[in-house]
């Protein structure tokens, strides 16, 4: 992960800059080799986010960071596979409508 991380600080910081002035946001790169290790970053993200779960639903903190290490390995895995082999699925107009994110 260190490798990772020493060669794109200079693309991140630039990317980061541009995020917040233009987007006003800011910008976490969420790094992951394919043996499931993570990137400071994104193990800093992942503490965020598992908190904020924890105080809403006062689930065990290492049940709630493990839960969504284990569905995020997942939907990667899923993506992944979907970018070797293609979607075997149709795609129709009417599922597009469906979808959370674009309403």
């Amino acid at each position: 992960v260190s490798t990772q991380s020493t060669g794109s600080s200079g693309i991140n910081a630039e990317y980061g800059k541009r995020v917040r002035e233009v987007e006003g946001g800011t910008f976490t790169p969420l790094v992951m080799n394919t043996a499931g290790g993570i990137g400071p970053e994104f193990q800093k993200f992942l503490q965020k986010v598992t908190n904020k779960i924890v105080k809403k639903t006062l689930e065990p903190y290492a049940e709630t960071i493990s839960r969504l290490r284990t569905r995020l390995r997942f939907v990667l895995l899923r993506a992944t596979l979907i970018a070797l082999r293609g979607n075997r699925r149709k795609i129709t107009p009417t599922s597009l409508h469906n979808c959370e994110f674009l309403t």
